[in-house]
Protein backbone atom coordinates (compact mmCIF):
# COMPACT_ATOMS: atom_id res chain seq x y z
CA UNK A 1 0.00 0.00 0.00
CA UNK A 2 0.94 3.49 -0.67
CA UNK A 3 -0.07 7.21 -0.35
CA UNK A 4 -0.89 8.96 -3.57
CA UNK A 5 -2.57 12.32 -4.43
CA UNK A 6 -4.52 14.09 -6.66
CA UNK A 7 -4.41 17.39 -7.74
CA UNK A 8 -8.12 19.23 -8.50
CA UNK A 9 -9.49 22.40 -9.29
CA UNK A 10 -6.61 23.58 -6.80
CA UNK A 11 -7.12 21.16 -4.19
CA UNK A 12 -5.29 18.44 -3.50
CA UNK A 13 -6.92 14.69 -2.28
CA UNK A 14 -4.88 12.19 -0.41
CA UNK A 15 -5.43 8.70 -0.81
CA UNK A 16 -4.12 4.91 -0.08
CA UNK A 17 -3.48 3.19 -3.12
CA UNK A 18 -2.88 -0.81 -3.60
CA UNK A 19 -1.13 -2.50 -6.52
CA UNK A 20 -3.43 -5.11 -8.01
CA UNK A 21 -3.68 -6.61 -11.20
CA UNK A 22 -6.05 -5.46 -13.81
CA UNK A 23 -6.68 -6.49 -17.20
CA UNK A 24 -7.65 -3.53 -19.51
CA UNK A 25 -6.09 -1.02 -17.59
CA UNK A 26 -3.20 0.93 -17.79
CA UNK A 27 -2.85 1.90 -14.31
CA UNK A 28 -2.60 -1.40 -11.98
CA UNK A 29 -3.45 0.49 -8.56
CA UNK A 30 -6.89 0.98 -6.63
CA UNK A 31 -7.94 2.93 -4.04
CA UNK A 32 -8.55 1.37 -0.48
CA UNK A 33 -9.29 4.66 1.38
CA UNK A 34 -9.65 8.33 0.19
CA UNK A 35 -8.58 10.74 3.19
CA UNK A 36 -9.89 13.76 1.27
CA UNK A 37 -8.02 17.12 1.12
CA UNK A 38 -4.49 16.72 2.10
CA UNK A 39 -5.01 19.54 5.15
CA UNK A 40 -7.88 17.42 6.48
CA UNK A 41 -6.04 14.31 6.30
CA UNK A 42 -3.16 15.30 7.88
CA UNK A 43 -5.01 16.68 10.83
CA UNK A 44 -7.02 13.46 11.16
CA UNK A 45 -4.01 11.31 11.01
CA UNK A 46 -2.40 13.81 13.90
CA UNK A 47 -5.81 12.99 15.95
CA UNK A 48 -5.88 9.18 15.21
CA UNK A 49 -2.06 9.31 16.43
CA UNK A 50 -3.47 10.49 19.45
CA UNK A 51 -5.94 8.19 20.00
CA UNK A 52 -5.77 4.78 17.60
CA UNK A 53 -9.33 4.02 18.67
CA UNK A 54 -10.70 6.71 16.16
CA UNK A 55 -8.70 5.12 13.38
CA UNK A 56 -11.16 3.81 10.80
CA UNK A 57 -12.60 0.46 10.95
CA UNK A 58 -11.79 0.07 6.83
CA UNK A 59 -8.10 0.80 7.09
CA UNK A 60 -7.67 -1.38 9.95
CA UNK A 61 -9.73 -4.60 8.09
CA UNK A 62 -6.97 -3.86 5.30
CA UNK A 63 -4.35 -4.83 7.93
CA UNK A 64 -3.15 -1.06 8.33
CA UNK A 65 -1.24 -0.36 11.57
CA UNK A 66 -0.18 2.68 13.91
CA UNK A 67 3.29 2.29 12.73
CA UNK A 68 1.64 2.66 9.06
CA UNK A 69 -0.11 5.86 10.17
CA UNK A 70 2.81 7.09 11.25
CA UNK A 71 4.66 6.53 7.90
CA UNK A 72 2.25 8.13 6.46
CA UNK A 73 2.66 11.47 8.86
CA UNK A 74 6.28 11.39 7.96
CA UNK A 75 5.79 11.03 4.26
CA UNK A 76 3.39 13.86 4.41
CA UNK A 77 5.79 16.21 6.87
CA UNK A 78 8.79 15.35 5.29
CA UNK A 79 7.80 15.37 1.44
CA UNK A 80 9.72 12.07 0.91
CA UNK A 81 8.35 8.23 0.49
CA UNK A 82 10.00 6.36 3.44
CA UNK A 83 10.25 3.02 1.18
CA UNK A 84 11.19 4.46 -1.97
CA UNK A 85 12.87 7.85 -1.51
CA UNK A 86 11.05 9.25 -4.04
CA UNK A 87 9.54 13.21 -2.79
CA UNK A 88 5.73 12.63 -2.48
CA UNK A 89 4.99 16.70 -2.75
CA UNK A 90 6.23 18.01 -5.76
CA UNK A 91 7.30 20.97 -4.72
CA UNK A 92 4.62 21.63 -2.10
CA UNK A 93 5.32 23.38 1.22
CA UNK A 94 2.63 20.48 3.34
CA UNK A 95 3.27 22.99 6.47
CA UNK A 96 0.88 25.42 3.80
CA UNK A 97 -1.94 23.08 4.35
CA UNK A 98 -1.44 22.76 8.41
CA UNK A 99 -1.98 26.79 8.95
Amino acid sequence: MFLGRVSAKGKTYLYLKKYCVRENYEANATIIYAFGRIDNALSNMYEWKNDFSSFPLELKQQGCTKKDLLNWIDTLESGIHKRSGRSFIHQQNIYEFTK
